[in-house]
């Protein structure tokens, strides 16, 4: 059964918006900043809860672009651009750890006050976003990555298991679990 546009879900259309301007791109590409456009929040954001600093965040956004832009001739439509392109950025993550040590905990990029009036709600708001970041900090690093791919990256289950090289389902029950384990422990915990 060959899916239309006109019935197919917000993610399916991404996708097939996303082969259109590839094709597009790989022609003209000026049209590769309508690509730019759609990811660069999400990269930006997966790229931040990795490195926690604005100045590497920005940076290595900038770069996973230009590599997207370069390597487009070689993209072939095996799986969705979305996947491709958070390949790159988990490379090129990888590759600054290589490259440099943190200077500051990944855990301190959850670790943001909400901006409001009420200072009391802001400590409060502030201690609960340590606490988090101290229960995702007690996952291994594959654990804390499902988690980045899927909220500040946003991925489907799909995507992130064409980065992991899992199933869709595994990758699935994978973040499931982790997310009740986050909340036992949340729940568990006297705080």
């Amino acid at each position: 059964m060959h899916q239309t546009y006109a019935t197919a879900s917000p993610r399916e259309k991404e996708t097939l918006d996303d082969a259109a301007l590839v094709r597009a791109a790989k022609r003209d590409r000026s049209a590769f900043a309508a690509l730019y456009r759609r990811y660069v929040d999400r990269i930006y954001r997966y790229v931040y809860s990795r490195v926690g600093r604005k100045v590497d965040a920005e940076d290595l956004t900038s770069r996973i672009f230009t590599e997207a832009l370069e390597g487009l001739e070689g993209y072939r439509e095996r799986g969705t651009f979305s996947a491709w392109l958070f390949t790159i950025a988990h490379r090129c993550v990888v590759d600054h750890y290589r490259q440099k040590r943190p200077t500051r905990p990944l855990d301190e990029a959850l670790d943001t006050v909400g901006e409001g009036p009420n200072p009391l709600a802001e400590v409060v708001h502030e201690e609960r976003l340590e606490h988090l970041a101290r229960l995702v900090k007690g996952l291994d690093a594959e654990k804390q990555e499902l988690l980045r791919l899927r909220f500040a990256g946003e991925l489907t289950y799909r995507e992130i298991g064409e980065i992991v090289g899992r199933s869709e389902g595994a990758v699935k029950m994978a973040v499931h679990r982790l997310l009740r384990r986050l909340e036992e422990a949340w729940g568990g915990d006297d705080e």
